[in-house]
């Protein structure tokens, strides 16, 4: 295990920079302002409805697909654009190691990054229902990873990958898979929504999964995202 936590270490420190850190700081203050403005717009009692509903809006359609787009697709991206994944793809070790670093170098970022502020937030807007907090914690924890393994592949397929990614994002992700049965089970999002709405009890737009599908769907997606950017890597000129 100790190359593949070199390579970690490596990969951690080329995501922290200051701009990265000040847009996931900002993320998460506007969250929490935006669920105490829910919670007192409703005098202190906006029920568990309003925070699950904010948890899956502006939680998981915006935040946790940013923060992980902007960290996991920087993972490779960075290295493609200076020319200096070389030195990495040359280390004696397996390619897939390289990829399983990638993905846990971003995650251990964007877990904390949006979990701890977004389910604080769905707390107070929901009124202060654990209920909720809960449910939110485990729902953005499978939704960062998920998408997180999806961006590391799109940032070493592509240059201008956080381009791309938001593209997918706002036309796919947040306007298509919101309006159809077929493109919702297709989509991410789908998915941690229907934890968040089966655990809390409460109805959400094509969020109609059980929990075990919810956590199950997006694991399958992580290990095939996975092997795409290990098959990528083994093909990839880099030279």
């Amino acid at each position: 295990m100790t190359p593949l936590l070199a390579l970690y270490r490596v990969l951690s420190r080329n995501l922290l920079s200051r701009g990265r850190l000040t847009l996931i700081g900002m993320l998460g203050v506007l969250s929490i302002l935006v669920a105490f403005a829910i919670n007192r717009g409703n005098d202190g009692d906006p029920g568990l409805d309003a925070g699950v509903t904010f948890v899956w809006f502006l939680g998981l359609g915006l935040v946790v697909p940013i923060i992980s787009l902007v960290l996991a697709s920087s993972s490779f991206g960075d290295l493609v654009e200076d020319e200096t994944l070389v030195y990495l793809w040359h280390r004696p070790s397996p390619r897939w190691m390289l990829a399983v670093a990638a993905w846990a170098s971003s995650t251990t970022v964007a877990i904390p990054a949006t979990v701890i502020p977004l389910s604080v937030a769905g707390y107070i807007a929901s009124g202060f229902d654990l209920k909720v907090f809960g449910a939110s914690a485990l729902a953005i924890t499978v939704a960062t990873a998920a998408y997180s393994s999806l961006f590391v592949f799109l940032g070493l397929l592509v240059r201008r990958a956080l381009i791309w990614g938001l593209m997918y994002l706002f036309i796919w992700e947040l306007f298509v898979a919101r309006v159809g049965n077929g493109a919702a089970t297709l989509s991410i999002i789908t998915y941690p929504s229907s934890i968040l709405a089966s655990i809390a009890d409460v109805e959400l737009a094509q969020a109609d999964r059980s929990v075990l599908t919810g956590i199950l769907v997006p694991l399958i997606v992580s290990a095939i995202a996975m092997a795409l950017t290990t098959w990528r890597l083994d093909n990839v000129d880099v030279a």
